[in-house]
């Protein structure tokens, strides 16, 4: 990143930031009249703005602008410091491409006579920092500063580009919803392909495309065909889960920060993927050769840090049992589900949940005990002291 110092730099952003051709995101506390004009200017123009500002008096007249312009383009989120405390930030998102945060607030002063600093981001990774930070502080001062009626899923907004999609999780008032979380899990995304000719007489050719997803978490490689679908086809959208009551927010936090390494950890998978054993004829005589792609010649199409939005349901039945039910946000399928160990409360994929072969109640591995000599029956903790 490079950081530019002076009373000047308004000279720096403003003509980035009023040349927008698709999304300006700003976190700043004030925000001169003549400034807010020029925003809700562009968000008449179908421009997204989404503003995080403060409820404070010296920003009254500006607020009002905003709010007497609010439209389906202009998303506010207005900080109460009684209710949600004082934001200080000040970033700045242009395009979903350039990013800037430092110390100038979107006032004349701010950008063109005090002396500040902003700090600009230069690559991929430097901007979804900022873009990543930007989402964060959106949904967790919304979620804080919201009222038991704002906080109705019904009325929740939350940050686009994290793809999420209405969800109608049957009845408003099914009983059997005991606990709902959101959780916002990060990876990596390359849609790649190559091609390339070795050897002579004839050459042999080797091609492949397709998709690569890293767990940013975990730094595993996911070989899941619905996960993957649901970062490729969804379109960035809000979204709520139509159910009453609260629900949890998590974001979990990325191990894998810096793009270049995900990248890396993408192109060895695909290497290994793509690694063959071939013959090639010369004369009267054959000879066998490796093929393994040089990372040269793979070539990314598409690649992007996603916060895949994954809404967990927890319902309980009539027979005891307890689920929850992971569903994508976007496409609204159901992902997976985990049943909860009765005896241990773990939550456990339900391929790996064991029947109790006395009463039928399906645990996790570490609760279920064998008993006999030859042939072991398996038990729950509750039916083993009976035998």
């Amino acid at each position: 990143m490079k950081t530019v110092f002076g009373d000047n730099t308004g000279l720096t952003l403003e003509p980035i930031l009023w040349n927008a051709r698709k999304s300006v995101w700003i976190i700043s506390p004030y925000i001169s009249r003549n400034y807010s004009e020029q925003l809700v200017s562009l968000s008449q123009r179908g421009i997204e703005v989404r503003i995080i500002t403060s409820n404070e008096h010296m920003n009254k007249e500006s607020i009002e602008v905003l709010k007497d312009s609010e439209n389906q383009n202009l998303i506010l989120l207005i900080l109460d410091k009684q209710k949600a405390g004082f934001i200080h930030s000040k970033t700045y998102i242009v395009d979903h491409e350039k990013a800037f945060c430092g110390s100038a607030n979107l006032t004349y002063n701010g950008l063109n006579s005090n002396y500040e600093s902003l700090t600009v981001a230069e690559n991929l990774d430097e901007f979804q920092q900022i873009e990543h930070g930007f989402m964060k502080t959106w949904m967790d001062f919304e979620r804080k500063g919201m009222s038991k009626e704002e906080f109705r899923f019904e009325k929740a907004k939350q940050i686009k580009n994290a793809l999420p999609l209405l969800i109608d999780y049957g009845e408003i008032d099914y009983p059997n919803i005991k606990g709902k979380e959101l959780v916002y899990y990060p990876y990596y995304y390359f849609e790649y392909s190559f091609k390339t000719s070795v050897g002579k007489s004839p050459s042999k050719i080797f091609q492949d495309s397709g998709s690569v997803l890293v767990d940013a978490v975990t730094r595993q490689i996911i070989d899941d065909d619905l996960l993957i679908d649901e970062i490729e086809n969804n379109p960035a959208s809000d979204y709520g889960l139509r159910t009453k009551d609260k629900y949890k927010l998590k974001i979990r936090e990325a191990r894998i920060r810096n793009y270049y390494e995900a990248k890396e950890l993408a192109i060895d998978y695909i290497r290994e993927q793509n690694t063959r054993t071939y013959q090639q004829h010369y004369t009267n005589r054959s000879y066998t050769y490796t093929f393994i792609p040089y990372p040269s010649i793979i070539r990314f199409i598409r690649s992007d840090f996603v916060q895949v939005p994954l809404w967990h349901i927890e319902r309980h039945e009539e027979d005891g049992r307890k689920h929850v039910d992971i569903i994508l946000g976007a496409s609204r399928k159901k992902w997976t589900e985990l049943l909860i160990c009765p005896e241990c409360e773990t939550k456990i994929s339900i391929d790996k949940a064991v029947k109790c072969q006395s009463c039928g109640t399906e645990v996790c591995q570490s609760c279920i005990q064998k008993v006999g000599l030859i042939l072991k029956k398996k038990l729950c903790p509750s039916c083993y002291p009976q035998f």
